[in-house]
């Protein structure tokens, strides 16, 4: 039931104000209706005190509504009400004081921490206990504005706090932020740099879970204010990688005036930044940064050594190589500077899909000339040729002993093992002109290199298969070497090789010195010999005589081998002809069967002739011999001993 209006007697005038209203107002003679010139409105005074005594969160309960007025009094008596409410300060204020509810705000959703964050900057804030959706339209009519997120975002622009209270700020929003328009709302959201500034708004902005340090190239939010609530607003996460191959790093450090004091720190965030991934990737273009010398002069950090670098003990004494300040070391960290291409050890270049020698690198045209085609990677060390040629091994260790380097030793067609194979000395004799001590099959033809990682070096040092025509000769000359104790079978391997690098077009037999003298299949050394062009030739020839292409006499080989030797064939040294003609047979025969069984391997085709003895005349000029042989081929026709059986 509704109470009705008392005057001070209840009269008929029913209300739906929450409370119950007593005034003096006159009445009409039978004490039921207001006088024709009462003022119901009258009545209101004293509403707003009344609200007052209330507890604060229960105060809104009890402002009347318009649409529940049961007449017309009640509503012109609500309507007076509501202006008195509208004017004066009982609205309860998130900091526990009454507000003026016309020049108030309310957030909807406001949490009581994050009114307590808010409440000593925005005095006009409705406590949280009515920041409530359903009570939007009373507050409404009562004048109070809705304080949307971009709104607040926008109140947020002017205050100044540590980082940390933004960080506490965010995780207090959070539960406010459920669904992509909250997210565009706080567009404008005040966020905390690692620089010290602020931004508007998540634009442009990163993270790190690595990166703590500022970065002038990139703005990243300050550690102590991240919050999963940016990156759902669009702040993107940032690797130390791309944010040391970001664009306006690049411009940064091409900006820097080689002429002038120095870097103002950029070095030192740089490496900082380095220092939070040691596993990340740095960019080529780093390695030009300019770095301050003992000199007090800037250089790129690509043409200075640090301090202590080992490399200084090995190169020459005029080196273009600076030496990093040692405060820039301080700063930055030794280690981070090798990073960024300042020299510890041995240097290298690296380009993915090189199109041309155009990486500075000594002797780079000549090495690109060996190419087949252009590498899909080039990795080389550079400055190779400033090494002093008295300390190659102490150089060679130095490579050997580096994992980055290691490899390149070993890759004999990589610029690296070709540079140093023609040009590194060590005890007057080139790096190309040792073996390998493990490398037995050159044992005796080439010395071993006396160095402690010898075999690390295997693609710098020689090899049986020639890559050019001094290699070629390097093995021939050494084959030649009488005071070198060398067997048939290790210069036999060697002619071999060499023919096949020739026939491959790996090298020009033209190009390749003539040793003066030649190894036989005797291991002797001599210099007048014949090249075995003909298979049955060697029944006829002495072993020390005789030189052979290959484990197998074959007449292409055998011709290569005689112009690269500068030797005759055996075939036109010799004149041979089978003195007696012997008995017809064909291949059918038993004689011949049981040849070609015993060869083990497909023989000429023709006619067949057998002997019981089987004499060729062998003439050299004026000189003449007979030579019993087991077998020969004239004309055509294979001529055959009779085996003799043991029984």
């Amino acid at each position: 039931e509704h109470d009705v209006l008392r005057a001070p007697t209840p009269t008929d005038i029913e209300l739906s104000l929450p409370c119950r209203c007593i005034t003096d107002l006159a009445l009409t003679p039978d004490r039921r209706h207001l006088h024709p010139g009462a003022e119901i409105g009258d009545a209101a005074a004293g509403y707003v005190d009344l609200l007052l005594l209330v507890d604060p969160v229960r105060r809104l309960q009890l402002v009347p509504e318009l649409h529940l007025a049961r007449n017309r009094d009640d509503a012109r008596l609500i309507e007076a009400v509501r202006v008195q409410l509208r004017d004066v300060a009982w609205l309860p204020g998130a900091d526990g004081e009454p507000l003026l509810p016309s020049r108030s705000v309310v957030l909807i959703g406001l949490t009581d921490r994050l009114a307590g964050m808010l409440s000593e900057h925005f005095a006009d804030l409705v406590h949280p206990d009515i920041s409530l959706a359903q009570h939007l339209p009373t507050l409404g009519r009562l004048g109070v504005e809705e304080l949307g997120l971009a709104a607040l975002a926008e109140r947020l622009g002017g205050l100044h706090h540590e980082p940390s209270w933004w960080h506490d700020l965010y995780d207090a929003l959070a539960p406010l932020v459920s669904t992509g328009r909250e997210v565009e709302e706080l567009g404008a959201l005040p966020i905390p740099r690692s620089d010290g500034r602020m931004s508007v708004g998540v634009r442009g902005l990163f993270v790190s879970d690595r990166i703590a340090t500022p970065m002038r190239w990139m703005p990243t939010v300050h550690p102590d204010a991240r919050h999963s609530l940016l990156e759902r607003l669009g702040v993107r996460e940032l690797s130390v990688a791309d944010a040391l191959a970001d664009p306006a790093l690049r411009v940064l450090v091409e900006d820097i005036d080689l002429d002038g004091a120095g870097d103002d720190g950029l070095a030192a965030e740089i490496c900082a930044v380095l220092r939070a991934d040691p596993d990340a990737s740095v960019p080529p273009w780093l390695a030009t940064l300019p770095l301050l010398d003992t000199d007090g002069e800037l250089r790129p950090a690509d043409e200075l050594l640090l301090p202590d670098s080992p490399l200084l003990s090995v190169l020459v004494d005029d080196h273009p190589f600076g030496v990093v300040d040692d405060e820039v070391v301080s700063e930055c960290g030794a280690e981070e500077l090798r990073r960024l291409g300042v020299g510890w050890g041995f240097l290298t270049v690296v380009d993915d899909l090189p199109v041309g020698p155009d990486h500075d690198l000594p002797d780079e045209e000549d090495w690109w000339d060996t190419l087949p085609d252009a590498p899909e990677r080039l990795t080389a060390v550079r400055d190779l040729d400033l090494i002093d040629d008295r300390s190659w091994s102490e150089a060679l260790t130095m490579m050997a002993t580096d994992a980055d380097i290691a490899p390149l030793l070993a890759d004999r067609d990589g610029y690296t093992a070709w540079w140093l194979r023609r040009h590194a000395e060590v005890d007057g004799l080139l790096l190309g002109e040792y073996r390998a001590p493990s490398d037995e099959i050159l044992a005796g033809i080439i010395d071993p290199l006396d160095h402690p990682h010898a075999d690390a070096l295997v693609g710098a040092l020689a090899r049986l298969e020639p890559d050019t025509a001094d290699d070629a000769a390097l093995l021939l000359t050494r084959l030649g070497d009488p005071d070198r104790d060398i067997s048939a079978g290790a210069a036999v391997m060697v002619h071999a090789a060499v023919v096949a690098a020739c026939r491959r077009g790996d090298l020009d037999a033209a190009d390749v010195e003539v040793p003066e003298q030649v190894r036989t299949i005797a291991g002797t050394v001599t210099d007048r010999a014949v090249v075995v062009d003909r298979p049955w030739f060697l029944q006829a020839l002495p072993d020390d005589e005789a030189v052979l292409a290959g484990p197998t006499v074959t007449a292409a080989d055998a011709e290569m081998l005689a112009t690269l030797l500068d030797l005759p064939p055996a075939s036109e040294e010799y004149a041979a002809t089978v003195r007696d003609p012997g008995d017809a047979a064909t291949w059918a025969h038993p004689e011949a069967v049981r040849f070609g069984a015993e060869r083990g391997v497909e023989v000429p085709r023709g006619q067949v002739r057998l002997h019981d003895e089987l004499w060729i005349s062998l003439r050299d000029g004026d000189s003449h011999k007979d030579v019993r042989v087991r077998w020969w081929v004239e004309g055509g026709a294979t001529h055959l001993e009779r085996a003799r059986r043991v029984r």
